[in-house]
């Protein structure tokens, strides 16, 4: 039998129409269905911050703005991966920098990282592709010895786990997808999630004109805010 997908019922119905009768449609409205569904995604991969945003790739964009990644700057990412990863490298008009994968796991292989940092690099950006879990404990051991942060591109891992953990925060963020293919889904959507408090700042300062939250300012922005009826929509597909 075919399978439907995505998969909802009246609660996804209530949902919407309680979005749409409140009159309170987005981040600046104060709606409320938002900060419920960051605080819900945050608990469920076990991380302090969660900034919802329009989709896997504004997240990965906010990240990569909050460290102020541009011009001159290499950053690493493995070939087999959705084509955003390397987008938002290139939005940036920085260079992305192929590291292979391991042929038995699909994901970057942490042996091959050093060999391709420069003094140019100024980030790693390993794939969780497929929902698979790449090695992060061993890309974090290469990021700390050349002092470089890392950010985990989760999109297609919502809910994976290494170790017990979930993937996203075992980095210094971690960046999903809500997109319509995805496990959890609003047919389109993303989340950037944190335990660093002084980047959740920068991230949530970056996706949102003028920031409101306290601390420095890169002078960099941008406006990547879901809207209310998405965050309610996740929520009733939490469920």
């Amino acid at each position: 039998a075919k399978v439907e997908w995505p998969v909802w019922d009246g609660r996804e119905d209530a949902a919407l129409l309680d979005v749409l009768n409140s009159g309170k449609w987005g981040r600046t409205a104060g709606g409320g269905r938002l900060l419920e569904f960051e605080a819900a995604f945050g608990k469920r991969v076990q991380a302090k911050h969660c900034i919802a945003v329009t989709s896997g790739t504004t997240a990965l964009l906010t990240t990569l703005g909050a460290l102020g990644i541009g011009p001159g700057d290499e950053v690493v990412l493995p070939p087999y991966t959705f084509v955003a990863t390397f987008n938002v490298i290139t939005n940036g008009y920085a260079l992305p920098v192929f590291v292979d994968v391991d042929p038995e796991t699909f994901q970057i292989d942490p042996k091959k990282i050093a060999a391709a940092v420069t003094p140019a690099t100024r980030l790693l950006l390993p794939v969780h592709i497929g929902g698979s879990p790449a090695d992060i404990a061993a890309v974090n051991k290469v990021a700390e010895a050349h002092k470089i942060p890392v950010i985990e591109d989760a999109c297609q891992a919502p809910g994976a786990e290494l170790g017990g953990r979930p993937v996203g925060t075992i980095g210094l963020a971690g960046c999903f997808s809500f997109q319509a293919s995805k496990n959890l889904t609003s047919g389109e959507g993303g989340a950037v999630v944190t335990n660093d408090d002084a980047f959740a700042d920068l991230c949530y300062n970056f996706h949102t004109p003028g920031g409101t939250r306290p601390g420095a300012s890169l002078g960099r922005g941008a406006n990547y805010r879901m809207t209310e009826f998405q965050a309610a929509l996740l929520l009733a597909q939490f469920t």
